[in-house]
């Protein structure tokens, strides 16, 4: 069988695991480590990528990019080779650093960011380090849970600004989240297809972007922060107010509106919703389910 085809648009996320070649490691000593960082921020530059989270093992490395350019193959073999490049030089050796062709799975950035990052970033539990996930140098989860941690690496925004407004609230409760999340550290991501982190919809309109099913410009996606922004400007309500328990008719109205259209037009899933606003998915699955009824006696 040949390789699977790389879904591959402007503006796709990615999950990466890079793995060295006979499981052998690619990090002998700090050195490499920074070469590696230093490398990535360079290719970052030079490619317009965003950088989500990363997490570097002994013999592996997890990734989670946004390219600006349909091109991850072009920025991966480059990296790989300017890697392999590194390593062979300060170590004398000669041959692959990497095992074969790195892994990558499109992730559903509005709906799933948010997971792959704790995936990622659990990564040093999975090992079974005695060092707390959230205290690992060789990763991004400082960025995420030290809000005076300024990494011009990581882009930690799209994710902290779906769980608070305010920078040290969203620093609190990420690290909340990740330690909730510790005993389900083994647990894997969900795939859809074999190539996607995400629902079937967005698989089946990543195929469509990619240009690998059928033609013809569909309707773009809305992204849930887009959505949120929106029914603030609109109701001139206050996004933390929104996001809380205030049970204010008024505020409640708003923020059923805002749950519905994460729901159908982001393709938000019940979990990610009721995470977002604190709410049960029983809670935000009987609210849609409302809203629905009601739009269809409308009709």
């Amino acid at each position: 069988m040949g390789r699977p085809t790389r879904i591959q648009f402007p503006g796709a996320c990615y999950h990466v695991v890079l793995q060295g070649n006979n499981n052998r490691d690619i990090f002998l000593n700090t050195q490499d480590r920074r070469a590696f960082i230093t490398l990535l921020k360079a290719y970052k530059d030079r490619y317009d990528l965003k950088v989500y989270a990363y997490c570097l093992m002994n013999s592996y490395v997890h990734l989670l990019i946004e390219t600006g350019q349909a091109n991850l193959s072009k920025v991966m073999q480059g990296f790989n080779t300017a890697y392999t490049k590194h390593f062979n030089s300060e170590h004398g050796s000669v041959g692959h650093v990497f095992q074969g062709r790195y892994k990558a799975l499109l992730v559903d950035k509005q709906n799933f960011l948010m997971e792959v990052t704790r995936y990622i970033h659990l990564a040093p539990v999975r090992e079974g380090l005695k060092e707390r996930a959230w205290r690992y140098q060789w990763s991004s989860c400082p960025a995420y849970v030290e809000a005076e941690v300024k990494d011009q690496l990581v882009d930690s925004a799209p994710v902290l600004k779906t769980i608070a407004a305010n920078r040290l609230k969203q620093s609190v409760r990420y690290l909340q989240y990740i330690k909730e999340r510790v005993k389900d550290a083994d647990g894997e991501l969900p795939t859809v297809k074999g190539f996607c982190v995400g629902t079937p919809a967005f698989a089946a309109e990543a195929q469509r972007l990619a240009g690998l099913e059928g033609q013809g410009d569909g309707p773009a996606l809305l992204s849930s922060a887009a959505i949120l922004a929106e029914v603030v400007a609109k109701h001139g309500v206050d996004q933390e107010t929104l996001l809380g328990r205030s049970q204010w008719r008024d505020i409640s109205a708003v923020r059923k509106e805002a749950i519905y259209r994460m729901w159908k037009e982001a393709r938000m899933g019940v979990t990610a919703i009721s995470r977002l606003f604190s709410r049960t998915p029983s809670a935000v699955s009987q609210l849609i389910r409302a809203m629905e009824t009601s739009r269809v006696s409308r009709n």
